[in-house]
């Protein structure tokens, strides 16, 4: 490749034009001879695929002509078996005169029936070793050679699939020895179906050896072959073929013969040798799968014209290239003739002189052209050049004009000068950033002081944060407001902690509610609000010379972990710089964060202090608690006490037999006992649920007189809550449960009922106690 780079252009162009040429005589004998190999290809494939379906068709046409005979013969046997004119007993005979006939007319070697058993006239009884009939009286004729004969059937899988499938069936090409000779043989077999059942078959067997010297007389390349779907040879050139596997089936070519369609392709045979294999589908029967004849043609063959075509192409190809390359060498030494001139001139350009003068007169070709160009552009050096020293010299607001918008030097050279005159403002805005930077971390190391040494009073802190916050801004005045702690949202303020104005501390007391005012709104959102056109009512700032509205407002939220703790409010006659407003920003956090410090630090010395006390409180609670639990431990052995003679006094009550007229009489003889029981509410009912009698603690319970809740339901009287439900006790007692549970005034309560009955054991009433559950 560097032997190359240091040739001289002439040696260049016809190196590239001798390749280019190569190259592309090359592409025109591939584009050629390629569609030309396609071709033959295709047009040996064609030729082959119609070769195969020529000696397919003769042979498929000779087997479904003996293929159409035997079917002819099976319907007749179908409607001799279907007959009822001809008697049983005749139709043996019947059937061997017309399998006699129908040999004698077709010429079929062999013609035989299978039958199952009584399949044909349900008399194989009758028959044994009778012609055509087996030992056990199967009917099974056969007519070989003309005689009748009768014969086992060895091919069992066969029978079976013809059973299972009801259809005729072509069997794959068998041998059979024959007179002494092995011959090769198919089976053409037609199922007897006779109202959808099967009853045997009838069948003939064709040699397929003479087909195979019929084939063989008349193809010439001898390399044709019937092939079954299966991939066996039926018919060849080569009878020791038959019978066997075809050569390279393989299953990709079996699964081809499934799709039942003409195909070829190139495959490899056992020496190794390429070669082209067409098969075509052969149709034989009705119902059958196709057969496949195939051919074959070495890759050779397909080639050799081909061949021929190539070697004539690459010979003419390589003459074109040699007198290419000599054509095109003589018109590029004429050509380049002025090329050294322009070498020369362009070695000096990259020397750095420019001082140059070019002669542009002459001819107006390419090269002529080159030469008006260098020309312009060394004018354009010289004069970037002029350019390039009035910056050196400092001359910023020299001018310079472009020679086009291309001019990437001139382009260059101005944004230098744009450069430099901003790197110069720059300097002085650095300058201003650097003290604002200055100022701003003094600052916030001086406020960082402030609020450790006041982080215990908030007022105090206050005051200090806005003193210094007022003077270190050069503001004019602000002021400071923290949020009370109240719990409750209406009572929530912002209070003036602390305000400040022209070298002195104010005092003013100030409350805004959240939400109320600039201040409240910049509490509520979280941003601070910064305002340059103010409202004349909405501050004044007082000096010696007067009041005047102020010319900026700047509010802060007292902001940190998305909580605001305050706001506060700067106002001053000049504006603020933004560099400003963000240290105030930045402060702010750490004046929330202290507030909250404060807060937290007050807070937890109540808690401490109320903890103290609660310590105190609970102590005595525990004691009053235990004296409690020691009394409600007598009270309540004592209501298990009467809770036990209540319920005696029921059971002694409900063994109590009684009519319905003397019920209400009844009633009043238990109401001095019932009332005895003050600590449980009892009530008697009648048995549609009426009350009849409520005890004094019943009545206190429901806040009524017995006067008024006689006679009126249960449920209305207590005013038991969703009584519509299953869990109403009345409901529940008609059901036979006599123990549920209700609630009255948001109480639950538990009601353990005893049924009355009369004499006749008829319910007429009942009694209910009632207790509190706690």
């Amino acid at each position: 490749m560097k032997k190359y780079k240091n040739l001289s252009v002439k040696a260049k162009l016809s190196i590239m034009m001798g390749v280019s040429s190569i190259v592309i005589m090359t592409f025109i004998c591939l584009y050629v001879i390629i569609p030309y190999r396609v071709t033959a290809v295709e047009r040996s494939a064609t030729t082959m695929q119609a070769s195969a379906m020529y000696f397919g068709n003769l042979l498929g046409n000779e087997i479904n002509v003996v293929a159409d005979a035997a079917r002819t013969y099976s319907n007749v046997v179908v409607h001799l078996v279907e007959s009822k004119t001809i008697p049983d007993e005749k139709k043996r005979e019947v059937l061997i005169e017309q399998m006699a006939k129908m040999r004698e007319e077709t010429g079929l070697d062999y013609l035989f029936c299978i039958f199952e058993p009584n399949g044909f006239d349900g008399l194989d009884s009758l028959y044994v070793n009778q012609p055509g009939s087996s030992d056990r009286g199967v009917f099974r004729p056969w007519f070989p050679n003309g005689r009748l004969e009768t014969k086992e059937v060895i091919n069992f899988e066969f029978i079976n699939q013809l059973r299972a499938t009801k259809r005729e069936l072509i069997s794959e090409p068998f041998a059979q020895t024959v007179n002494g000779k092995e011959a090769h043989l198919i089976s053409l077999c037609f199922p007897i179906v006779v109202g959808g059942k099967y009853l045997g078959i009838v069948g003939t067997e064709m040699y397929m050896d003479e087909l195979s010297r019929l084939i063989a007389s008349i193809e010439k390349n001898n390399t044709g072959r019937l092939v079954t779907d299966m991939g066996n040879i039926a018919i060849s050139h080569y009878q020791e073929q038959m019978g066997k596997q075809a050569e390279n089936i393989n299953s990709e070519i079996l699964k081809r013969f499934h799709d039942e369609k003409a195909f070829g392709d190139w495959y490899y045979n056992k020496d190794g040798q390429e070669v082209f294999k067409a098969y075509v589908p052969v149709s034989l029967g009705k119902g059958n799968s196709p057969w496949f004849y195939g051919v074959d043609i070495p890759r050779d063959e397909v080639y050799a014209q081909a061949n021929k075509m190539t070697s004539k192409m690459i010979v003419s190809c390589l003459l074109a290239v040699i007198l290419i390359v000599l054509a095109g060498w003589i018109m590029i030494r004429f050509a380049l003739k002025d090329v050294g001139y322009i070498v020369s001139v362009i070695r000096k350009l990259s020397l750095g002189n420019i001082n140059l003068k070019i002669d542009a007169h002459g001819n107006m070709d390419e090269i002529g052209q080159i030469k008006n160009e260098l020309g312009k552009m060394v004018n354009g050096l010289q004069h970037t050049a002029a350019f390039a020293k009035n910056i050196g010299d400092g001359r910023l607001d020299a001018q310079y004009n472009i020679l086009s918008d291309d001019d990437v030097l001139g382009h260059s050279l101005l944004e230098m000068r744009q450069s430099l005159q901003k790197a110069e403002n720059e300097q002085t805005l650095r300058a201003k950033e650097e003290e604002r930077r200055n100022w701003g971390t003094a600052g916030l190391a001086k406020f960082a002081e402030i609020l450790r040494s006041d982080n215990n009073n908030i007022e105090a802190l206050s005051y200090n944060v806005i003193s210094n916050m007022v003077r270190y801004l050069g503001a004019n005045q602000g002021g400071v407001f923290i949020l009370n702690e109240s719990e409750k949202e209406d009572d929530r303020i912002l209070e003036m902690k602390a305000c400040y104005a022209f070298d002195r501390k104010k005092f003013e007391e100030k409350q805004i509610r959240v939400g109320e005012g600039l201040v409240g709104a910049c509490f509520m959102e979280g941003e601070p609000i910064y305002m340059t056109d103010i409202p004349n009512e909405y501050i004044n700032i007082t000096s010696g010379l007067g009041d005047a509205n102020p010319g900026a407002v700047y509010i802060c939220p007292l902001k940190v972990n998305e909580e605001v703790y305050g706001v506060i409010e700067l106002a001053s006659f000049d504006r603020f710089e933004p560099y400003r407003l963000d240290f105030v920003q930045k402060v702010s956090e750490s004046i929330a964060a202290t507030i909250s410090s404060v807060r937290v630090n007050i807070r937890t010395g109540k808690l401490l202090e109320q903890t103290q006390m609660q310590a105190e409180e609970m102590a005595n609670a525990e004691e009053e608690l235990r004296q409690s639990m020691e009394e409600m431990q007598s009270t309540q052995e004592e209501m298990r006490r009467r809770e036990t003679e209540l319920q005696d006094a029921l059971e002694n009550m409900k063994v109590v037999q009684t009519t319905e007229e003397e019920f209400r009489e009844k009633v009043y003889w238990y109401e001095s006992m019932l009332n005895s029981f003050t600590e449980f509410p009892i009530s008697v009912t009648d048995s549609d649920g009426n009350v009849q009698f409520l005890n004094q603690a019943a009545l206190d319970m429901v806040g009524m007189t017995m006067e008024e809740a006689r006679g009126k339901a249960c449920a209305d009287v207590f005013k038991i809550e969703n009584c519509h439900t299953e869990k109403c006790g009345f409901k529940l007692l008609k059901q036979g449960i006599n123990r549920s549970t209700f609630k009255v005034g948001g109480q639950m309560y538990v009601s353990n009922a005893s049924y009355l009955k009369n004499s006749s054991g008829k319910h007429i009433g009942h009694i209910e106690l009632i207790s509190k559950i706690n």
